[in-house]
């Protein structure tokens, strides 16, 4: 039965290692469709950051409130815009972080199952031979 065993165990690991690789690649995907769908939330926060603002200053210049460099309201106007880009930089931030732990996650995946593809190749190699 040695040559057959050889050969089941050949196949097992090809099979298992296949299987690693394609289960990789599906978590990759997913992954990435993942960070797209946070770029999109990042797009979407900052077209209703920038709607916010203007409507604030049309409000503001509507009831006769200067915009002026030293002024309380165009302060306002100044500090809203800047927590409004620490918000989508910090967005930006966690998605490349997730992405990039995400991708790292399945290649260590795929390196332990192609290690267990291998064991498993090599019992069913030595259940076989003897």
């Amino acid at each position: 039965m040695g040559p057959a065993a050889v050969g089941f165990g050949i196949m097992q690991f090809g099979m298992g290692l296949w299987g690693s690789s394609a289960q990789a690649d599906l978590e990759k995907d997913r992954i990435q469709l993942g960070y797209e769908d946070n770029l999109e939330k990042i797009r979407r926060r900052k077209f209703a950051q920038e709607s916010t603002k203007g409507k604030a200053k049309a409000f503001s210049e509507a009831v006769g409130v200067l915009h002026t460099g030293g002024s309380s309201a165009q302060g306002y106007l100044d500090t809203m815009a800047s927590e409004f880009g620490k918000e989508l930089d910090w967005m930006q931030k966690f998605a490349d972080e997730a992405r990039k732990l995400g991708i790292e996650a399945a290649d260590v995946e795929k390196r332990i199952g192609g290690m267990q593809a291998f064991a498993g190749g090599a019992n069913t190699i030595a259940s076989l031979w003897g």
